[in-house]
């Protein structure tokens, strides 16, 4: 059963404060958890898309960025690279990232800032960079009181999510065995995605 942005913050025993639209300041500094959506409504599954929209163009920006970047040990074409991170799309859920926070503006603001292939300030979440709809994004957010209780709750949204990936959608993804949300690349800590991918960053 897909999970929506409130079943999500249920699993943590939190509240969504706020919704506001991909590349949105948040007003507020303290620690929390956010959730990149494609529905506006925390409780609907409206806005999902079976297929991923990448934008062609980021790709071969990250390329040119990085050219030290490998797939499966080779330098891959733009078409390989879009075939990849298209295979890590959840094709009948509306959340693609979830992550914490020590504070929520600064986090958020950093994502935000952070181009395809560069390191800092924050190149977490990276495959949504890759996105020709991220204007179109949502972004949930909820607070906590420290950040310990941030990134227990991050736990207890990535494990509910994870659990109820449909069977039909880990039959899509390249590694079935980590059903994360699209953007979600290790959960828990050192537990990664089997992309193939290195180099991914500048040096």
């Amino acid at each position: 059963m897909p999970t929506t942005v409130s079943e999500a913050f249920a699993a943590s025993d939190l509240d969504c404060v706020d919704v506001v639209r991909w590349r949105t300041r948040l007003p507020i500094s303290r620690p929390g958890v956010y959730v990149v959506s494609l529905a506006e409504s925390p409780d609907t599954y409206e806005g999902r898309l079976v297929g991923a929209p990448l934008a062609a163009g980021s790709f071969r920006n990250w390329l040119d960025e990085c050219p030290r970047l490998t797939l499966d040990g080779s330098r891959p074409t733009v078409p390989q690279l879009c075939d990849r991170i298209r295979r890590f799309w959840v094709p009948d859920e509306v959340i693609l990232y979830i992550g914490k926070a020590t504070s929520l503006s600064d986090r958020v603001g950093a994502f935000y800032r952070t181009q395809i292939g560069e390191r800092k300030p924050h190149s977490g979440g990276y495959f949504l960079k890759l996105l020709s709809n991220l204007d179109k994004l949502w972004l949930h957010y909820g607070t906590c009181s420290s950040p310990a209780d941030a990134e227990h709750a991050e736990d207890h949204m990535l494990r509910r999510f994870c659990t109820n990936v449909s069977d039909d959608s880990r039959r899509s993804l390249h590694d079935p065995g980590h059903p994360f949300p699209f953007a979600n690349l290790e959960w828990p800590p050192r537990v990664r995605k089997a992309h193939g991918l290195r180099w991914t960053r500048k040096p």
